[in-house]
């Protein structure tokens, strides 16, 4: 059975940025991925400070208004095409934008959805953070940046799209929950 593409991209992404910082805030399809890519050895300080840096990247970054009409459909696409994702384990969030740019045939479905490598990574990564967040604070918030308000209201106000596209990530997983109002 082929892993989708945005459950594999967003795990390995989501890893690099959590692996120290987030456990318990994973989305729970997440949390069904084997434990082994979970129980490397900890980061060193340079890295963590590199993932906090990419934490606070995602998780400031805005989605824009169209997110779920441009997205929805892009990660659809991606799942029919059974579309592989590259290997990005312990990646940075930059190196994952590269891996993504160098995906040949992923780029006609960016360019249909009229989004870049770059839109897509931090888009699809932003939107699986400010979900899990949403539906499992993390207990040490100390250690998690404060999620962009914009992107916590455009959740709250599309539950069922927010539904929709975590069900296409999670590969049609009906036990997910929508994000809390």
């Amino acid at each position: 059975m082929t892993t989708s593409f945005v459950r594999k991209a967003l795990l390995a992404t989501t890893c690099a940025l959590a692996l120290t910082h987030m456990p318990a805030a994973m989305h729970p399809a997440m949390a069904q991925q084997p434990t082994q890519q979970m129980t490397q050895q900890a980061p060193s300080a340079a890295q963590q400070a590199a993932i906090q840096h990419d934490m606070e990247t995602v998780a400031r970054y805005k989605l824009p208004r169209d997110f779920f009409t441009r997205m929805t459909p892009v990660m659809e696409q991606i799942r029919n095409s059974r579309i592989s994702p590259p290997e990005t384990p312990n990646m940075s969030l930059e190196d994952t934008i590269r891996r993504t740019e160098a995906m040949p045939q992923l780029e006609p479905i960016l360019k249909q959805g009229h989004m870049t490598a770059r839109e897509f990574v931090m888009g699809i990564t932003t939107f699986g953070m400010t979900a899990a967040v949403m539906q499992h604070p993390a207990q040490d918030s100390k250690s998690m940046p404060p999620l962009n308000p914009d992107n916590v209201s455009l959740l709250k106000s599309h539950t069922a799209q927010t539904q929709a596209l975590i069900q296409i990530m999670g590969g049609g997983d009906s036990q997910q929950q929508a994000p809390e109002r």
